[in-house]
């Protein structure tokens, strides 16, 4: 898996109203991968330490084919100019930091807790 990883500081408007945050945050995941099949999963993490108010953006892909599919359809989505004005509105929120792609490591290392 390779994971598109996106960080955003949130904005003045944002830090004001949280619970509008949070309420169009969830609105917008609906919305925004609605038509990007190939995002195989989706996670957001909120610093709480450290980097106050930034959130960060992990959407998986099975392989680098996977992210070009999805580049290629945010093209096609972008010229849908109601989609792009309602992406764009995203600004509101929040400021892009930075962003990077990671992927998984080769070997079986790291482990995750599962109950029952």
């Amino acid at each position: 898996m390779i994971y598109l990883v996106y960080r955003m500081k949130l904005s003045p408007r944002a830090r004001e109203d949280m619970r509008g945050f949070w309420k169009w945050l969830e609105d917008r995941e609906s919305w925004f991968y609605r038509d990007l099949p190939m995002v195989r999963e989706v996670r957001w993490y909120y610093s709480v330490v450290g980097d106050v108010y930034v959130v960060e953006n992990w959407a998986a892909f099975d392989d680098e084919a996977g992210w070009g599919e999805y580049r290629s359809a945010l093209a096609t989505l972008k010229a849908d100019e109601a989609w792009e004005t309602q992406r764009v509105s995203q600004g509101e929120w929040w400021d892009f930091l930075d962003t990077r792609i990671v992927t998984d490591l080769p070997v079986k290392v790291g482990f995750r807790h599962q109950d029952g």
